[in-house]
């Protein structure tokens, strides 16, 4: 009797850890082919993106009565710009309003037009996936819905448990991103000035 208890708990045991197998492959299969999903919308958006806006052009930061950052509507997603990191072949789109689809970098804060915008990602694909090699001295640029191309430069990195204001607020700096490493439970926080 206690031999046939045994060896039902075995196979049940057995049964129920093959399922579980093939539920962690169903989900890691998923999110595999979620990532590339929205890789290709990215390139879908920036490309579109860079179709109907003007051709770039280099700007400055100057004084404007009006800091609203002007928006493209996408499938229902408002879009403020597109930021580039020539360094990572990257260029994603920047939603304008924080709290629309995470799959893409949002403005939390800020605009561009007076040095305060600040803007937040994940680290995962298809958004700030270079995180673990961005260093200081990196190039970037941020292009707004009315062509303006503005240059940025890493000045700093910090490492932070939480991206509240103190944190965000941390440094001056022009241009401020940061990153969720969704895999360490921290942020990173950089801080980016005008490239000169």
């Amino acid at each position: 009797m206690k031999t046939k208890k045994k060896t039902a708990a075995v196979r049940f045991f057995f049964l129920t850890g093959i399922a579980l197998l093939a539920a962690a492959a169903v989900l890691l299969i998923t999110w595999q082919w979620g990532i590339r999903t929205w890789d290709e919308k990215t390139d879908t958006y920036v490309h579109t993106i860079r179709t109907i806006i003007p051709e770039p052009q280099g700007a400055a930061i100057e004084y404007r009565s009006d800091n609203t950052m002007p928006v493209l509507s996408l499938d229902g997603v408002d879009f403020a710009g597109i930021l580039e990191i020539p360094r990572y072949d990257s260029a994603l789109p920047v939603c304008n309003t924080w709290g629309q689809p995470f799959r893409y970098p949002c403005r939390f804060s800020g605009s561009i037009y007076d040095g305060t915008l600040k803007i937040g990602a994940a680290s995962q694909a298809g958004q700030y996936d270079f995180f673990r090699e961005i260093s200081v001295g990196d190039s970037l640029y941020f292009t707004d819905m009315e062509g303006n191309r503005y240059a940025y430069e890493v000045k700093d990195l910090r490492y932070e448990k939480h991206a509240d204001e103190a944190a965000l607020m941390g440094e001056e700096a022009a241009l401020t991103l940061f990153i969720k490493n969704v895999y360490a439970f921290e942020y990173i926080i950089v801080f980016c000035d005008t490239l000169r």
